[in-house]
């Protein structure tokens, strides 16, 4: 594994590269991966104690999204990635939801900019009416999971 997920990281996307396949955009820099988003996601939440596929379970049966679902990647360490689109599209970017600050409208249809905590910003390949709903996704899963785990509840949300 050339990249683990963490505490530090703020987005990881497709590096549109030969042979680098995911640019991570961490806190303190960014670095470059062989591996895909995809992989790198199902990795740490292995090493968050489940798998990508069952934290992806998990948030479609207490929330039911069906699409582009948040994923909470590891509990301890309080982690949780949001997309941007389908973790398979060349234009989803994962986001960290402990990083994000703020989302304002691009200049141009159908991009969003995304300012974090420590003041970057990154351009991302969606609205702002749906970077907010995913944000949206990933606050309600931080407060059901985190925040009050013991009131399992199921909440629906479209």
């Amino acid at each position: 594994m050339d990249y683990e997920i963490n505490q530090e990281t703020m987005t990881i996307r497709c590096a549109r590269h030969l042979e680098l396949q995911t640019r991570i955009i961490k806190a303190s820099k960014s670095c470059y991966s062989v591996l895909t988003s995809l992989q790198l996601m199902e990795y740490a939440c292995k090493m968050g104690g489940s798998t990508y596929k069952g934290r992806q379970e998990s948030v479609r049966f207490k929330f039911g999204i069906s699409s582009k679902i948040p994923i909470l990647i590891n509990q301890n360490e309080e982690i949780i990635m949001f997309p941007t689109h389908s973790p398979t599209h060349i234009d989803n970017t994962w986001i960290s939801l402990e990083h994000f600050d703020k989302a304002f409208e691009h200049a141009e249809r159908g991009k969003a900019i995304v300012r974090f905590i420590n003041g970057e910003q990154v351009t991302v390949m969606c609205s702002l009416k749906t970077l907010s709903k995913q944000h949206q996704r990933a606050s309600a899963l931080m407060l059901q999971e985190l925040h009050f785990p013991r009131k399992r509840m199921v909440m629906r949300m479209g």
